[in-house]
């Protein structure tokens, strides 16, 4: 007879309860996490889920049943920090997410406090995975302004230069692609790792000051004229292709985007 399948109790409530791996251990190791009655604090306990009756956080029950997978679309805006929690800055990501009601949800596409754009919200941990992790290569598409632009001959030279890779700390920086345009003057780039501060610090190699950054695209996924602060759900088409894309992420390499700029 084969084992049942178990699950780390941290893994449980990070998934239920929609927050991180070191928020999760910190709740168990404050005992604020009780199991079928009974608190408990140790993070790594395996627990068969078919038998978990019920998971309580500081009281409150945490539905234990499957969810449906969801995808949404959320244009964050300058000021909101990436975080589920944080003790500095009350304006996160996960309070408001909370607040809107998204309990089990993270997101895809972290963004530095004061950048904008999209990020993909979702409660399917696989797909925020395939998204984020560097070695699936997941374009992701910028659009910058600087606090002055060279002249146009010298920004191309300085897209090839950061095409073919920018040493700094050890790390090799590179963009995919990128473009100047204009009316407005901004530059258009294509992204596929996403180091820490990794724009900015490509463009601050160059002595240019990001003065606007914007993410209008992750994969398949545009933010077209979705209004800052605003949340929207992927729609069963769109699903699908973000699905047959992460699909593809192992087999093939991405073909790139013709446009750069989806404002």
């Amino acid at each position: 007879m084969k084992d049942k399948p178990t699950l780390k109790l941290l893994k449980l409530v990070q998934m239920h309860a929609g927050i991180s791996r070191r928020k999760a251990c910190a709740l168990i190791d404050a005992g604020e996490i009780d199991v079928n009655g009974e608190t408990v604090r140790n993070p790594f306990l395996r627990i068969i889920p078919s038998r978990l009756g019920e998971l309580r956080l500081r009281g409150y029950p945490l539905s234990i049943l499957s969810p449906q997978h969801r995808v949404y679309k959320y244009h964050k805006q300058v000021g909101v920090l990436c975080s589920h929690d944080d003790p500095h800055c009350g304006n996160t990501v996960g309070r408001i997410l909370r607040a809107e009601g998204f309990i089990g949800y993270t997101w895809a596409g972290r963004l530095d406090q004061d950048a904008e754009g999209l990020l993909l919200l979702t409660n399917d941990g696989k797909l925020v995975q395939r998204l984020s992790h560097p070695r699936y290569q997941v374009k992701k598409r910028y659009v910058v302004w600087l606090s002055h632009f060279p002249v146009a001959g010298r920004v191309d030279q300085i897209l090839l230069e950061m095409q073919h890779g920018i040493t700094e700390d050890k790390e090799v920086l590179r963009i995919v692609k990128g473009e100047l345009k204009r009316n407005p003057m901004r530059i258009c780039i294509t992204m596929a790792e996403g180091r820490k501060h990794e724009i900015k610090r490509l463009f601050s190699h160059f002595d240019l000051r990001i003065i606007r950054l914007k993410r209008v695209a992750i994969g398949p996924v545009s933010l077209d004229d979705l209004v800052p602060g605003k949340i929207a759900r992927l729609d069963d088409e769109q699903v699908r292709n973000l699905y047959r894309f992460v699909d593809s992420l192992s087999f093939a390499e991405q073909s790139g985007s013709t446009d750069l700029c989806s404002l």
